[in-house]
């Protein structure tokens, strides 16, 4: 499944305003632009990541995310919307799609869809649900490490 070396970063949405209406989409809240900022600092001190594709859920509080988060990576290209991304496609399918984008990839969605693509990822029935704001790195098919909004240092990934 790996022949060169592939990095896939999952970030969930970080954390979101309040809603006028049930019918309202979902938008970043200032403590959420704040985190998303704050983590893609962290990552960016950490990893200097250069990614071959963003790719994000449509949702506008998603999309927000994967700018604040990119800008902070010095990620000069524009985010992917996948609408895949948004849920009920199996993780194999959404998987392959992502893969195909290059070895290196952020993708920014919720959960479920982020913890059911990790577990594929990783070849694992389950994969830890990411917190709003998170990021979890796999490596060549291996859980490498996170970063959990309110921690100083990333932490092991620890998949069961």
């Amino acid at each position: 499944m790996y022949a060169r070396r592939v990095q896939v970063y999952l970030l969930r949405t970080s954390l979101l305003a309040a809603r006028a209406s049930d019918d309202a989409p979902p938008f970043l809240s200032a403590e959420g632009r704040q985190l998303a900022r704050a983590v893609g600092s962290r990552v960016q001190t950490s990893e200097a990541p250069s990614f071959d594709a963003v790719l994000v859920s449509p949702v506008p509080a998603a999309v927000q995310t994967a700018e604040l988060f990119a800008d902070r990576v010095d990620y000069l290209g524009a985010p992917e919307v996948l609408a895949t991304l948004v849920g009920g496609v199996p993780a194999p399918v959404l998987g392959k799609q992502i893969l195909a984008r290059g070895p290196s990839v952020l993708v920014v969605a919720d959960e479920p869809s982020l913890s059911e693509l990790g577990a594929f990822l990783v070849g694992r029935p389950t994969f830890p649900q990411l917190k709003p704001g998170q990021v979890s790195v796999i490596v060549d098919g291996r859980p490498a490490w996170c970063f959990r909004p309110g921690e100083l240092a990333r932490a092991l990934l620890l998949v069961a």
